[in-house]
């Protein structure tokens, strides 16, 4: 998945909350290579404000999965290993 990450930054009047998007990044990660049917690349970090910590907390804590989600490398060598036991 690379870098996912979450980055919470206090704004004056609020924060933001900016992280990686999977489905921006798996999109990006199927465009075609060979220049037919051409999809622009798209930033995959996405930023969303809020008012307060508590709304903050709540949007984190429903979409930790989605920002931070399974190494699927790490999974995929632990079960490989796992199986050659």
């Amino acid at each position: 998945m690379g870098d996912c990450t979450i980055r919470i930054e206090k704004l004056q009047n609020g924060f933001n909350v900016r992280m990686t998007d999977p489905e921006i990044v798996k999109a990006n990660n199927e465009r075609p290579k060979d220049g037919k049917d051409y999809t622009p690349w798209r930033d995959p970090q996405v930023t969303y404000t809020f008012k307060s910590s508590a709304e903050v907390v709540e949007f984190i804590k429903n979409n930790i999965d989605k920002a931070v989600p399974t190494d699927d490398y790490s999974s995929s060598f632990d079960a490989a290993v796992k199986d050659m036991d």
